[in-house]
């Protein structure tokens, strides 16, 4: 491990960059989380988490998946191309989410005696899932670009945007739209500062556009909608299910519980997971593309992510509850042991996601989607199942986290042996 801490290759310079910009950003929402959580209750975080899971699965098939092959042509004209393809693609599905909640606000919602809060709750959902999917085009056409910095510097600012604006709507006291607004502005710091630095930096390739050129893009790469898409919405049941679940059959505040937890597990692992991803996945298509085997470079991202999530994962196991109480309030007690529970899941998890896109790369995504069937399959039965037979919530997690485990070390070998036997 020390041997491979040493290697001065290009892809773990601009790991390491790119993890830089996330662990500051995470130290900001580390240093202003002790009093967010404070401000609100843990049944705002589990509204907001629950509505929040929406935005987000949207956000991430708004595109139809077409941003990721913004990092394959060679072209600098056809990545153009297929970035503007995708935020065309995410305005139209945004147009339709928005249409969607004017009917559902005008004959649903007020034909039924609900909370008022709804209606103006679901009007954040389209312009976030256009931020969110914007956003994800921009960090592929950097990474195309190989702007690791520019990558790092977004996700500080992000942070930063995220937490003033929910801090500060905490103070005022306005309850689950805090943590919304909050979220947005940081959205729109992150896609501004994007829109800028492309416009800098990059106007004589943007310049490049050709709308004419964009059928044959969209018939070349088509297989992202038709293949890629399903696979991600099934991945995002996976994710989000659980959040969906818990509300059908939990309170509030143990989503709020567990919305926390979800927090703490998946922000700095996930995020520095990205970074990591970012970076192989532009490696692994450039290697691909000239016949090379993949297997080396898996294998060394495998043992970076270990390095990496490991120390999460010993003290999550170790002394999380009674951190989590500490900096957080006792109120939270209760998610610091669920952290506990699921922390080995998202340690393997984390692993996975970061050579997750090889699939795409090798074109086995086919077989890939059957898998994340599979997985998500087991996680509803598990939450569903333990929810009818067992009372206690820690049981169910505890059940939980020991099958998705092992599901995704399955994949993570699944993946190994493909890209051992292929080229």
């Amino acid at each position: 491990m020390i041997k491979l801490l040493r290697n001065r290759s290009d892809f773990i310079r601009n790991s390491a960059t790119l993890i830089s910009g996330t662990a500051i950003a995470q130290a900001i929402s580390l240093i202003f989380s002790p009093v967010i959580t404070r401000l609100y209750t843990p049944a705002a975080f589990g509204t907001f988490t629950f509505l929040i899971s929406v935005i987000g699965g949207f956000g991430w098939v708004a595109t139809l998946r077409f941003e990721m092959a913004i990092v394959l042509p060679k072209k600098e004209k056809d990545a153009v191309n297929l970035a503007f393809i995708s935020i065309g693609t995410a305005f139209m599905i945004c147009l339709c989410i928005a249409f969607s909640v004017f009917v559902i606000n005008t004959w649903f919602l007020g034909s039924f005696t609900m909370d008022p809060l709804y209606k103006y709750l679901l009007c954040f959902i389209p312009v976030m899932v256009f931020m969110i999917a914007s956003g994800n085009v921009f960090q592929n056409w950097f990474n195309r670009q190989k702007e690791y910095k520019t990558l790092a510097l977004s996700k500080v600012l992000s942070s930063v945007g995220n937490n003033f604006g929910t801090l500060y709507l905490g103070f005022i006291g306005i309850g689950v739209f805090g943590l919304l607004i909050g979220n947005l502005a940081g959205l729109l710091l992150f896609n501004l500062f994007f829109i800028f630095v492309a416009y800098k930096k990059h106007k004589s390739q943007i310049s490049q556009y050709d709308r004419s050129g964009q059928r044959s893009l969209v018939r070349q790469y088509r297989d992202l909608p038709l293949a890629n898409t399903p696979q991600m919405l099934v991945e995002l049941v996976q994710l989000y299910g659980i959040i969906f679940l818990l509300q059908m059959f939990y309170s509030s505040e143990i989503l709020g519980w567990y919305s926390l937890s979800l927090r703490l597990l998946q922000a700095p692992m996930w995020l520095v997971g990205t970074s990591i991803a970012q970076v192989f996945y532009k490696d692994a298509s450039e290697k691909y593309q000239k016949d090379d085997s993949l297997y080396t470079l898996v294998l060394k991202t495998l043992k970076i992510a270990t390095l990496v999530a490991l120390p999460v994962l010993l003290v999550m196991i170790t002394i999380g509850p009674w951190v989590i109480s500490l900096i957080f309030g006792k109120a939270w007690f209760e998610s610091g042991q669920i952290t506990r529970i699921l922390a080995p899941w998202f340690f393997f998890d984390f692993i996975r996601y970061t050579i997750s896109q090889t699939p795409l790369i090798i074109r086995e995504t086919r077989q890939m989607f059957w898998l994340s069937l599979t997985g998500a399959a087991c996680m509803l039965i598990t939450i569903t199942a333990g929810a009818l037979f067992y009372h206690d919530v820690m049981t169910v997690f505890i059940l939980l986290s020991a099958l998705m485990s092992c599901y995704s070390i399955g994949v993570i070998w699944w993946i190994l042996m493909k890209v051992k036997l292929s080229r």
